[in-house]
């Protein structure tokens, strides 16, 4: 089995794992991270005995969000042409990573021990279950920050939980506990943080008594069902509006402070 920097994959009968490891900087989120993501998707996309897949971590949190480093790094490129660049191909590689893995055959458990934020709920978001323990929170804080939510999450939001709770995540950038979260879909399951990996267990054991063809078709028609038409449209325009948005100054300033802040 390849070895990643950021993530480790392992198999063992008909589960693979996917693991962020590097607590070390709270799994966040940079170009390295979604880039063997990617990679990963392509492996279990040949993996024809691979049917299920738990997307875990290590350390005190799911993920922290993006690697802020690296988003100031962009916004801190003094060619305002450049530094669009470098945005739009960092949006286009996280668009491209919520495509490939919301569609690999298996399915798929986000393992969310702890909790997610930014960019962290992103990468569970595109899972097909969630189970959150008790105690963990997801938080879209990128309105703070000066950002907008990116990756094609809000049309993906929208068309899952609704209009206004979107709005309610996206714009005030607080904390949902689990409880809140399974009440409007975003977490399937809540139990305590040690019986995470049993709950999944659990549901992985009872999707094998079905018949392995009709769950796979299962995931394919709901998908196609839960399709935007709008979404390849707005996903596009993403794109160009990652450049143009997040350029100029304004959050590269935003980002200073909040660096700052927790001392980096």
């Amino acid at each position: 089995m390849k070895v990643f920097e950021a993530i480790r994959l392992s198999m063992k009968d008909d589960v693979a794992r996917v693991t962020l490891c590097r607590p070390e900087i709270r799994n966040a989120v940079d170009s390295v991270l979604l880039k063997e993501l990617i990679e990963a998707t392509e492996i279990l996309q040949g993996a024809d005995n691979v049917h299920y897949v738990i997307l875990d971590h290590e350390g005190p949190v799911f993920s922290a969000g993006a690697h802020l480093m690296e988003i100031r790094d962009y916004t801190a490129e003094k060619n305002l042409e450049k530094q669009k660049k470098g945005l739009r191909q960092y949006q286009s590689l996280a668009q491209e990573f919520v495509r490939r893995f919301g569609n690999i055959e298996q399915i798929s458990f986000a393992a969310l021990r702890d909790s997610a934020y930014g960019a962290g709920v992103g990468i569970a978001v595109p899972c097909d279950f969630r189970i959150m323990a008790e105690r963990a929170v997801l938080n879209l804080p990128e309105s703070g920050l000066g950002m907008f939510l990116a990756w094609g999450l809000t049309p993906a939001l929208v068309h899952s939980i609704g209009l206004a709770r979107s709005k309610e995540m996206i714009m005030l950038g607080e904390d949902w506990e689990a409880t809140k979260c399974a009440g409007v879909g975003l977490a399937d399951r809540v139990v305590e943080r040690e019986n995470v990996e049993s709950e999944i267990q659990g549901m992985i054991a009872r999707l094998r008594t079905r018949s392995w063809p009709a769950v796979r078709m299962c995931k394919r028609l709901a998908n196609a069902a839960g399709a935007l038409s709008s979404l390849g449209q707005l996903s596009m325009a993403e794109i160009e509006l990652a450049g143009e948005a997040l350029s100029g100054g304004e959050v590269g300033r935003r980002l200073d402070e909040f660096l700052a802040r927790r001392g980096r």
